[in-house]
Order: C-alpha cells, then structure tokens, then sequence
C-alpha cells in the first residue's frame, strides 16, 4: 500500500513543483518590467521642470527693443500683453538674470516712435531716452529727475491724443509752472493742477487694489507716486495703463525698458505705492 501511494502521488508532486516554477518565473518576470518600467520613469519624474514664465521679445507697439530668453509673436496692440507675469517668485538666479537683461535694454533706452504716438495709444516714453535724457530739469537732468514729467506726459498724449509736447516739453511746462521741486523732482500737485491746465482730471485715488483696479477698469489710466522698493531706491512715479488678460497691470516705467515690459501684480504696487492718482479727459 505504502509503495502504490508511492507511484500515484510522485507524478502529482512534479507536476506540483513544476506549477511553482513557472509562477516564480512569472513573478520574477513582472518583477523585472516593473524595475525597468521605475527606471525609466522615476527620472523623468523627479526632473526639474523648465523655467516656463520667463520674459519674452520686448515690442513697443510693434517696434522690438530688446529681448530675454522665450519667445513671441505678438506685437502691435497685443504688445503689452505679450510681457511676462512679474517674476515675485523668481530665484535668485533668475534675477541677477533678469537685473543683467534690464540693464542692457536701459543702456539703449529707446522710446515708441513719435510717429506712433496717438489718443487711445499711449506710448513707452523713458526719461533716460538719449533724445531727450539730458535735459534739464529739477536742477539736474531729466534722466535723474524727470520721471514725474514724462509719466505725465504718457497719459496726457494717451487721453488728447496732443502729440507736441515730449517729455521734455513737459518738463519745461512744470519748470515754468512751478511743479518741479529743485533736486527733489516733482510736486505731486503736477498731477492735479499741472493736469487741469493741460485739460486733463487728475483725481487722487485710495491706494487699495480696488480703487485702482476699478479706474483702470473704467479706461482710466493711474500714476503711482512708489517709495523704495521694486521699482525705486528714492521715489519714483510710474504709469499703470491697464489691466492686463492675465489680471495683472501693465505698467509703463520711464525709467526701466525691462520693468515697463513685464505686467505687475496690483497687490505689490499697492504696498509699495505712497499716492495714486487716475486721469481723464476733462
């Protein structure tokens, strides 16, 4: 009896082992695709992701007047939304690399052409433009001094559509009117009586995101009077002409190509703002 349950469980017992063989083989088979299968995807996986909301090709209502890395194809009346969010979030790297790109388009700072200048459109005016950079103005230059002037001037073309008067006409009209402070710059009253001489309303507005988002929403340009900070060491006075299709601001800085060719979050210009002022034809 011992020998026949031998010879009956023998042929039960290989075919047993060899079930077990084959279903190690294939646990060590799937094993092994799934190794391969980690090592291909784990690096891709774990890579760094590309830099992708860099600045892009710089245009001034179609003329290209500098450019970082990225590209576009957007110009004319899409120009100012073709700039890059502002870079709050940016590495240190990457801006010493912006600050670097900044640098060589204010070294050859060139304002919209005159031609190009119109009611509707405003223009990028820049008080270190060679044109008219090293006219006086405030007892120094309007390079140093004349930012109060040449933002002015931006929304004071923008809303008549007036072309005769450059940045430094407009110098000349707030040196004869007494609006430019000697060595200080300009008088924040150049925004609102300097503005009614020249037909415009200038209105002083709450430095919250919400008046000022409301009056560029209503076709209303700004001008901010910034102290030290992103946009300034002393004080600085820059243009806010709108919102941008991605909800930020675009802003004409006359004295940076590369800070007028990114938009702007409203939130930081408004903790950095020390008075705003929004303008209409009067």
């Amino acid at each position: 009896m011992d020998r026949q349950t031998d010879r009956t469980s023998s042929p039960r017992t290989q075919f047993g082992g060899l079930l077990a063989n084959r279903r190690m083989l294939a646990v060590f088979a799937g094993a092994a695709v799934l190794l391969i299968a980690l090592a291909i995807v784990l690096p891709a996986a774990c890579s760094p992701t590309k830099k992708s909301d860099g600045v892009v090709p710089v245009t001034q209502n179609g003329v290209v007047v500098g450019a970082d890395e990225g590209s576009s194809e957007e110009g004319d009346a899409g120009a100012e939304d073709s700039v890059a969010t502002d870079n709050s979030n940016a590495t240190t790297a990457d801006a010493a690399d912006d600050a670097t790109a900044d640098a060589a388009a204010d070294a050859t700072a060139t304002s919209t052409p005159r031609e190009l200048w119109g009611k509707g459109m405003m223009p990028y005016l820049y008080q270190i433009d060679p044109e008219w950079s090293q006219a006086s103005y405030s007892g120094g230059t309007l390079a140093k001094q004349g930012c109060g002037p040449t933002a002015l001037d931006m929304v004071y073309i923008y809303l008549t559509g007036d072309t005769s008067i450059d940045p430094a006409g407009m110098a000349d009209f707030s040196t004869q009117n007494g609006y430019a402070d000697e060595g200080n710059g300009s008088l924040w009253s150049l925004m609102t009586e300097g503005a009614a001489q020249l037909g415009l309303y200038g209105q002083s507005l709450t430095v919250s995101e919400d008046a000022i988002r409301s009056e560029l929403e209503a076709g209303k340009p700004v001008i901010c009077i910034m102290n030290p900070g992103t946009f300034t060491q002393v004080g600085h006075y820059i243009v806010l002409e709108r919102v941008a299709k991605d909800g930020n601001i675009v802003v004409h800085d006359s004295n940076s190509v590369g800070r007028s060719m990114r938009t702007w979050d409203l939130g930081l210009i408004c903790s950095e703002a020390a008075g705003a002022w929004s303008f209409s034809a009067a």
